[in-house]
């Protein structure tokens, strides 16, 4: 028995409008653009709190990306806005996202959010696939490639021990500026309301300061400050997703 229940009931509403929803609306571009940010951002959620093992906010969330992304199948699956009018697997991907999505929930439920993980992670790149595919660039395509960015950077943290080594500090440096580089680009291609919040501008702030720590280690050889900088650097890029992604 499935222990978030508020949401599917929200659900069957929500289809419900959809299908009655004017027939001329469906394939409205700006209307899929709010309704797929209005979804994403309660998967970003889950996506981060079941990796944290967090199952009950996971959970919530992603009933809540549940509800909300199948009432966007139902009013879009074959109405799609005519940047992906021609994806002949358009409807396809949004069932699997949504199959996915219910995988996940069924993870939880069982207390297993390293599964639900699994499941649910993917999603991400089917989405920025379907976007690439059809010459679509958003935001989240910028979180998304300073995220990939961010993922060598944190394995070198685990694998350079010897900032002695200069081929390994330069392979360092190289993909430091990588990512300091795709931090300013988030940073410069925030919407305004983005660019403006608070929040956003102390990320920014931190990242920055962090990777200063991090150059710095470089030079003066301190592994303890090196591990610091890359860890910091993590933790800001997973906030640039869950709030901002």
């Amino acid at each position: 028995m499935r222990i978030f229940l508020k949401g599917r009931a929200a659900a069957l509403a929500l289809v419900f409008l959809a299908v009655l929803a004017p027939p001329g609306r469906a394939g409205d571009a700006p209307g899929f653009v709010l309704a797929q940010a209005d979804a994403y951002a309660h998967y970003r959620e889950a996506a981060f709190y079941a990796r944290t093992g967090n199952v009950a906010v996971a959970g919530l969330a992603l009933d809540e990306f549940i509800v909300k992304w199948t009432a966007l199948v139902e009013m879009y699956a074959d109405h799609p806005p005519a940047d992906y009018a021609g994806d002949a697997d358009w409807k396809k991907t949004l069932q699997d996202v949504l199959a996915r999505a219910e995988t996940g929930l069924d993870a939880l439920d069982a207390g297993d959010p390293e599964a639900a993980t699994g499941a649910i992670n993917p999603i991400r790149d089917i989405l920025g696939d379907l976007r690439r595919r059809n010459n679509v660039v958003t935001y989240s395509d910028h979180v998304n490639a300073l995220s990939a960015a961010m993922d060598v950077l944190a394995r070198y943290r685990r694998e350079v021990r010897d900032l002695g080594d200069a081929s390994a500090v330069a392979m360092v440096r190289e993909q430091a500026a990588i990512v300091e580089a795709l931090f300013e680009k988030c940073r410069d291609q925030a919407a305004r309301e983005v660019a403006t919040d608070p929040e956003f501008k102390r990320l920014v702030d931190g990242a920055n300061e962090s990777m200063g720590k991090l150059l710095k280690s470089l030079e003066t050889k301190d592994l303890l400050l090196y591990r610091i900088g890359i860890g910091e650097l993590r933790s800001y890029e997973r906030i640039m997703f869950l709030r901002f992604g």
